[in-house]
């Protein structure tokens, strides 16, 4: 504690937050922000046959919101396979 007191004490223009505070052994943190919906869908209109519609909204409504959007993704991926 002394060694501190001392070092503030000689430091005359230094500032006493910067020789409290050292910094140079922190590693930078990258903060990666998840990114929102929208950057990663795009909104589209298509003609659904009733009868898949029908399928489409009954499995949907059994399974909440998001459903549709997760069933036509997993359809579209198997089909470009």
């Amino acid at each position: 504690m002394d060694e501190l007191k001392n070092k503030i004490r000689s430091s005359g223009s230094i500032s006493v937050h910067q020789e409290l505070i050292d910094t140079s052994h922190e590693k930078s943190k990258t903060i990666t922000k998840k990114k929102k919906f929208e950057e990663l869908h795009t909104r589209d209109t298509v003609w659904i046959e009733n009868d898949l519609k029908q399928k489409l909204d009954n499995q949907s409504a059994e399974n909440g919101r998001g459903e549709k959007t997760r069933i036509i993704n997993e359809a579209l991926r198997q089909y470009f396979r």
